[in-house]
């Protein structure tokens, strides 16, 4: 697919999140302003919220509100265009809104006149901003009024977070006609013009005066104001742009009408032209891939002078704006695939930077500060090696190793104090995988619970994390020509742990591993997802593999319509739609599909499928392929998601959080891995695709370690090309290895 066509092939009509991969965003949730011109609705500054934004108000020549009705909605990464109309004043308006890298949001608007005669129009840019001084909320100060915009300092200071100043501007092009800054006492925050003061002011323009007095608590309503005359069949363009930023506004470069919208396009071309080239038979696959390379761009922060010494992924929107150590080493995963490796080091190396003095890292990363309470387990070894095995990079590993060293000896002093082998979970939050019976399997309170050390569980998933880490630990020690007793110490390590899986976790009756409680030593009997995580690694034989076929492939148990449910089907707290107790949750794991533990599942088919036994091959294809199509609304092919989580039986989503776009899976990694085949090793790469049952895929600017690869499928056979090497042929099921 041609790069420069990817923009156009994402758009569609019911989203509108717009982003540039830098520190503002603007993407709320359950946006209730759409209809409106302008961007009202709340924007994000790392993740701080900033709202409201602003609104544009059209005025006839008698001050009369024009009503204007929304006709049409069109989005794409680049560009969330909205079609307005007046029946009565028979105008057309063409809003373009983006986002640009430096922090700027912009509405560009077309407005055509139908009418027969000339007629004049006033066109009011504003906003109203909360001044809580007082109560140490939200303070406004520093502001400017003229011509070229109104500017302002706003102070962003949640509760139990550390404030931060930014620096907003609201301005129209080619100066305003006049403007206005006024005070008032609290009143709802919405976008009509009555409900402002210049509705009681206005006398065919804003009286151009600064009036803040009082100001200690309340609003403060700005606006500017553009004249335009509109002769029959005329147009007019104007932009109007906010910006926010920590830094100083000068020097910033406005630009006329289209310029914007040119920016922003070339930003997202651009980026797409740095992560591989896909398209295959099957719409669904061709469209998720790009839209995903979509997401991990809109969650992208800047490296800056804040925590984030390193650009990396953010979790998702709103809340969630921020490198989250749970999903980071996913997006290790994914990212690993652009040609630049700064995102995918950057997303451990963040964490590096914050280690604790515990050795522990941070569960999520502000830009300022530290959330103490909170950490996340994460399989960091298995991501570093992936990173590696695509950008060979002595110093990365070298800075990983150094810290992940410190990080497995936090889990042996603090999760592994009997020196078991087996790893603790101390609470339900840090698993990220909150309200499952395997907690209140060995604490009755454990959902009541929230961050420290309020129970311990020796959990599958953590054991296996850990697991990975030393086995990694070995690898990185070698590379980096670590001492023999390095190496000896992590090998003897996970050999250890490897023993006591087997021993301790997994059931040989059950055939399925569990977790322990550590309290009398037996197995919990709770099955979860999670129970396959071993299968992911070389901890397995031939022996667990009719465990994983009886358990993980029963539709009474895992193989729901929409598989995997994250607690079996069979466990008294089963719910399908998200029921705690009664009650539905947020983020309930005793039976929704998460895409999460899928990416995993995923894995733990594949690797079972290579090693084991190949007739699990045509299985990975038909779960890969369910786990993405139910990340379409309805089973539309042009409306892809990625929400939190999903409904086992209906594949509908978890809408009611308004959470799209969450980037805590993998699944770009999965396409190219067992769609295209493409598997990196350490000095060679394997081609071996499974059976997706494809007329045809297309993959290219594939680069590993400085080569350029392809790869092109025609139904039974493929075709691989590396640098300007001779093309080498072979069939499904008959892997290439090329050395590298």
């Amino acid at each position: 697919m041609k790069t420069t066509e990817i923009v156009k092939f994402l758009s569609r009509q019911d989203k509108w999140y717009l982003g540039g991969g830098n520190n503002l965003s603007w993407a709320p949730t359950f946006p209730a302003w759409l209809h409106f011109p302008g961007l009202w609705d709340e924007a994000i500054y790392f993740n701080y919220s900033l709202a409201p934004l602003y609104t544009i108000t059209i005025l006839d020549h008698l001050g009369h509100n024009v009503h204007l009705r929304l006709k049409h909605q069109l989005w794409d990464p680049s560009n969330l265009e909205r079609h307005f109309s007046s029946d009565i004043q028979k105008l057309e308006i063409i809003e373009k809104n983006v986002c640009l890298p430096d922090e700027v949001l912009v509405s560009e608007l077309e407005i055509t006149s139908a009418n027969n005669a000339e007629q004049t129009f006033h066109v009011i840019a504003w906003t109203v901003q909360e001044n809580h001084r007082t109560e140490g909320i939200k303070s406004i100060s520093d502001i400017k009024a003229t011509k070229d915009g109104v500017s302002f300092h706003t102070t962003l200071s949640p509760k139990k977070r550390r404030e931060i100043a930014l620096l907003c501007e609201l301005s129209i092009s080619n100066q305003s006609d006049s403007f206005c800054v006024q005070s008032s006492e609290d009143t709802v925050i919405q976008p009509h013009w009555h409900l402002t003061p210049f509705y009681n002011l206005w006398s065919d323009h804003l009286n151009n005066t600064i009036n803040v007095s009082g100001n200690d608590k309340g609003l403060i309503f700005m606006g500017i104001h553009k004249r335009v005359v509109l002769s029959p069949g005329s147009n007019k363009k104007l932009v109007v742009r906010f910006r926010a930023s920590t830094n100083k506004l000068q020097g910033y470069v406005r630009g006329g009408f289209g310029s914007s919208l040119l920016q922003s396009n070339k930003n997202w071309k651009s980026y797409f032209e740095n992560v591989p080239n896909f398209a295959c038979s099957d719409e669904f696959f061709t469209r998720y891939c790009w839209h995903r390379w979509y997401g991990l761009k809109l969650m992208t922060l800047p490296r800056g002078e804040t925590n984030y010494s390193h650009p990396a992924i953010c979790e998702g929107i709103g809340y969630f704006r921020a490198p989250i150590s749970y999903s980071a080493h996913c997006h290790m995963r994914e990212t690993r695939w652009m040609t630049s490796p700064d995102i995918a080091q950057g997303s451990l190396l963040n964490f590096v930077a914050g280690q604790r003095d515990n050795n522990s890292y941070p569960g999520y990363i502000d830009p300022h500060g530290d959330r103490e309470e909170m950490f996340y387990h994460a399989n960091w070894g298995a991501s570093v090696l992936e990173v590696h095995r695509i950008h060979h990079d002595q110093g990365f590993l070298d800075s990983a190793y150094k810290s992940l060293t410190k990080y497995c000896e936090y889990f042996d002093r603090e999760r592994d104090s009997e020196g078991s082998g087996l790893y603790d979970i101390h609470n339900h939050y840090e698993t990220g995988q909150e309200y499952m019976s395997r907690y209140t399997a060995v604490s009755p309170d454990a959902d009541k619970v929230h961050w420290g050390k309020q129970i311990r569980l020796k959990g599958v998933d953590v054991t296996v994390y850990i697991y990975e880490l030393k086995k990694a630990l070995v690898e990185m020690a070698s590379i980096l020509r670590r001492p023999d007793r390095e190496r000896g110490m992590w090998k003897e390590g996970y050999k250890k742990t490897k023993a006591s899986i087997l021993r301790e976790m997994w059931d040989p009756h059950e055939e399925m591993f569990f977790d322990i409680n550590p309290q009398t030593g037996e197995r919990t009997r709770i099955m979860a997802a999670t129970c396959f995580y071993p299968y992911m690694t070389d901890i397995v034989s031939e022996n667990h593999v009719n465990g994983l076929r009886r358990h993980l492939l029963n539709p009474d148990e895992f193989w729901t319509p929409y598989p995997i449910p994250s607690t079996s089907v069979n466990d008294p707290t089963f719910s399908a739609g998200g029921l705690w107790k009664g009650k539905r949750m947020n983020c309930p794991w005793n039976g929704r599909v998460w895409p999460m533990t899928n990416s995993h599942i995923a894995e733990a088919l594949a690797e079972t499928a290579i090693h084991f036994d190949s007739s699990l091959r045509p299985i990975v294809a038909e779960f890969i392929r369910k786990f993405i199509c139910m990340m379409f609304y309805d089973g539309d092919v042009k409306r892809p998601n990625c929400f939190e989580h999903y409904h086992p039986y209906t594949g509908k989503p978890s809408a009611f959080r308004g959470v799209d776009d969450y980037q805590h899976s993998w699944v770009v990694d999965l396409i190219l891995k067992y769609m295209a085949g493409i598997r990196p090793k350490s000095d060679s790469i394997i081609i071996d695709p499974f059976p997706f049952g494809l007329k045809w895929l297309e993959v290219s600017k594939i680069m590993i370690r400085g080569h350029s690869m392809e790869v092109r499928i025609d139904e039974e056979s493929f075709t691989v090309r590396v640098d300007d090497r001779p093309p080498e042929v072979s069939v499904l099921g008959k892997p290439l290895e090329i050395a590298i």
